[in-house]
Protein backbone atom coordinates (compact mmCIF):
# COMPACT_ATOMS: atom_id res chain seq x y z
CA UNK A 1 0.00 0.00 0.00
CA UNK A 2 2.84 2.37 0.82
CA UNK A 3 4.41 1.77 -2.58
CA UNK A 4 1.13 2.65 -4.27
CA UNK A 5 0.83 5.88 -2.27
CA UNK A 6 4.44 6.81 -3.02
CA UNK A 7 3.90 6.18 -6.73
CA UNK A 8 0.67 8.22 -6.73
CA UNK A 9 2.39 11.12 -4.95
CA UNK A 10 5.27 11.02 -7.42
CA UNK A 11 2.88 10.93 -10.35
CA UNK A 12 0.93 13.89 -8.96
CA UNK A 13 4.10 15.93 -8.43
CA UNK A 14 5.28 15.06 -11.93
CA UNK A 15 1.94 16.07 -13.37
CA UNK A 16 1.85 19.39 -11.53
CA UNK A 17 5.43 20.30 -12.28
CA UNK A 18 5.78 18.76 -15.69
CA UNK A 19 2.73 19.59 -17.76
CA UNK A 20 1.06 22.74 -18.92
CA UNK A 21 -2.32 21.70 -17.57
CA UNK A 22 -0.61 20.76 -14.32
CA UNK A 23 0.94 24.19 -14.13
CA UNK A 24 -2.45 25.77 -14.77
CA UNK A 25 -3.97 23.63 -12.03
CA UNK A 26 -1.17 24.64 -9.68
CA UNK A 27 -1.69 28.32 -10.43
CA UNK A 28 -5.44 27.95 -9.88
CA UNK A 29 -4.89 26.24 -6.50
CA UNK A 30 -2.34 28.87 -5.53
CA UNK A 31 -4.73 31.69 -6.44
CA UNK A 32 -7.55 30.05 -4.46
CA UNK A 33 -5.35 29.54 -1.41
CA UNK A 34 -4.23 33.19 -1.49
CA UNK A 35 -7.85 34.30 -1.77
CA UNK A 36 -8.73 32.13 1.22
CA UNK A 37 -5.80 33.45 3.25
CA UNK A 38 -6.77 37.06 2.57
CA UNK A 39 -10.43 36.41 3.37
CA UNK A 40 -11.47 38.74 6.24
CA UNK A 41 -13.13 35.90 8.16
CA UNK A 42 -9.94 33.81 7.99
CA UNK A 43 -7.79 36.76 9.02
CA UNK A 44 -10.13 37.42 11.94
CA UNK A 45 -9.65 33.83 13.15
CA UNK A 46 -5.88 34.08 12.66
CA UNK A 47 -5.80 37.33 14.68
CA UNK A 48 -7.89 35.77 17.42
CA UNK A 49 -5.62 32.75 17.61
CA UNK A 50 -2.54 34.98 17.66
CA UNK A 51 -3.96 37.03 20.54
CA UNK A 52 -4.85 33.88 22.46
CA UNK A 53 -1.32 32.57 22.08
CA UNK A 54 0.14 35.92 23.17
CA UNK A 55 -2.15 36.01 26.21
CA UNK A 56 -1.47 32.42 27.28
CA UNK A 57 2.27 32.30 26.54
CA UNK A 58 3.40 33.87 29.85
CA UNK A 59 1.18 31.46 31.82
CA UNK A 60 2.51 28.48 29.90
CA UNK A 61 6.08 29.73 30.31
CA UNK A 62 5.58 30.10 34.07
CA UNK A 63 4.05 26.63 34.38
CA UNK A 64 6.84 25.01 32.35
CA UNK A 65 9.41 26.83 34.49
CA UNK A 66 7.80 25.52 37.68
CA UNK A 67 7.74 21.98 36.33
CA UNK A 68 11.38 22.25 35.29
CA UNK A 69 12.36 23.47 38.77
CA UNK A 70 10.44 20.59 40.38
CA UNK A 71 12.10 18.08 38.07
CA UNK A 72 15.53 19.57 38.74
CA UNK A 73 14.92 19.70 42.50
CA UNK A 74 13.61 16.12 42.50
CA UNK A 75 16.66 14.94 40.53
CA UNK A 76 19.00 16.90 42.82
CA UNK A 77 17.55 15.42 46.01
CA UNK A 78 17.79 11.88 44.59
CA UNK A 79 21.41 12.43 43.56
CA UNK A 80 22.50 13.99 46.84
CA UNK A 81 20.80 11.30 48.94
CA UNK A 82 22.86 8.46 47.46
CA UNK A 83 25.85 7.27 49.40
CA UNK A 84 29.22 6.79 47.86
CA UNK A 85 31.58 3.87 48.38
CA UNK A 86 35.21 4.35 49.27
CA UNK A 87 36.20 4.81 45.63
CA UNK A 88 33.98 7.92 45.35
CA UNK A 89 31.53 6.53 42.79
CA UNK A 90 27.84 6.92 43.70
CA UNK A 91 25.85 3.80 44.41
CA UNK A 92 22.89 2.79 42.28
CA UNK A 93 22.47 2.99 38.54
CA UNK A 94 25.37 5.43 38.14
CA UNK A 95 27.79 2.88 39.68
CA UNK A 96 26.81 0.23 37.14
CA UNK A 97 29.51 0.10 34.49
CA UNK A 98 28.45 0.88 30.97
CA UNK A 99 28.50 -2.02 28.53
CA UNK A 100 31.75 -2.32 26.65
CA UNK A 101 31.90 -0.94 23.13
CA UNK A 102 32.11 -3.63 20.47
CA UNK A 103 35.56 -4.46 19.26
CA UNK A 104 36.34 -4.01 15.56
CA UNK A 105 35.91 -7.74 14.99
CA UNK A 106 32.39 -7.63 16.48
CA UNK A 107 31.22 -4.86 14.17
CA UNK A 108 29.61 -6.10 10.99
CA UNK A 109 31.05 -4.57 7.83
CA UNK A 110 28.77 -2.22 5.97
CA UNK A 111 28.57 -1.69 2.28
CA UNK A 112 27.85 1.65 0.76
CA UNK A 113 24.69 1.93 -1.28
CA UNK A 114 25.30 2.41 -4.99
CA UNK A 115 24.77 5.97 -6.20
CA UNK A 116 21.29 6.77 -7.43
CA UNK A 117 20.59 8.21 -10.81
CA UNK A 118 22.14 11.66 -11.09
CA UNK A 119 24.67 11.19 -8.30
CA UNK A 120 28.35 10.58 -8.74
CA UNK A 121 30.10 7.66 -7.11
CA UNK A 122 32.70 9.91 -5.47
Amino acid sequence: MQKVLTFAAGAAVGFVLGTRSGRQTYEKMRHQSLELWHNPAVQEKVSGATETVKDKAPQVQHKVGELAKKATHHHHTETSSTTTPTNGAPLGDAATPAPAAPTPTEVEPTTAAPPTRGESAG
